[in-house]
């Protein structure tokens, strides 16, 4: 039994470095399959910045030969474009007021909407945000107030979300009348539509601040920034 031991030794030191060799190429493999994957995609962003910082968001795609700009926004699922084609209606279920306007980057540089139809490459980024209509680029900081219309049970697919540029001492009427989407009664103190969705009889128009429904004076509440106001289509009680 003892001269057998050397030789039982010896098949153990082997099969240790067999593993031992197969070990050391394991690590190697991993860093080449993530490049490959990373080289055959791009990325849609969008930027909410400060204007609607819980939009921001980041998704990555496929990519192949011809791939244009326009066709990966369309491709992302986050954008709507206008009747025309000629710019971007929605993000998301965000749209914006007169005061603003979605631009697009592409890998860090503004991309004016003639040039869209350029051809995409492996690896770019395609960033969405949201810019003053008056800014100019000039790179001053907006804040924003926010108007969401809810269906609730009575209309589950109504749901839309739309910016525009907080403006000082802006009451919640004052983001009713220029939303461009409500239609208030004669006097201004009643919502009578939105979005051209009139309540029947036993409905109306639920107006909210920060998810607190207002009370009938509330349409002179004056607004802080970033206040989000919130029409919802409800059952009267």
């Amino acid at each position: 039994m003892k001269k057998k031991i050397p030789g039982y030794i010896g098949v153990c030191l082997l099969i240790l470095a067999i593993l031992a060799g197969c070990s050391e190429t394991q690590p190697s493999e991993q860093p080449i399959v993530k490049e490959t994957e990373t080289a055959n995609t791009i990325t849609v962003a969008v930027d909410g910045s400060t204007f609607l910082p819980d939009a921001t968001k980041s998704i990555k795609r496929d990519f192949s030969e011809g791939l244009t700009l326009k066709k990966a926004l369309l491709n992302s699922g986050l954008v709507d474009f206008t009747a025309d084609g000629k710019r971007i209606q929605s993000v998301g279920e965000v749209s914006l007021d007169s005061s603003l306007s979605w631009a697009v980057k592409l890998n860090g540089k503004d991309i004016e909407q003639d040039y869209w139809d350029m051809e995409l490459h492996a690896k770019d980024e395609v960033i969405i945000y949201v810019k003053a209509a008056d800014s100019g680029g000039d790179g001053v900081a907006y804040q924003t107030t926010l108007l969401k219309v809810s269906g609730g049970n009575i209309m589950p697919n109504l749901n839309r979300q739309y910016a525009g540029v907080y403006v000082q001492e802006c009451t919640v009427r004052d983001v009713l009348k220029s939303s461009g989407i409500v239609r208030m009664s004669e006097n201004n103190k009643f919502v009578v539509s939105v979005e051209n969705v009139t309540p029947r009889m036993n409905q109306r128009w639920v107006i909210m601040v920060n998810e607190k429904e207002l009370m009938e004076n509330g349409l002179d509440m004056k607004l802080n920034p970033r206040d989000a106001v919130k029409l919802e289509l409800t059952n009267a009680s």
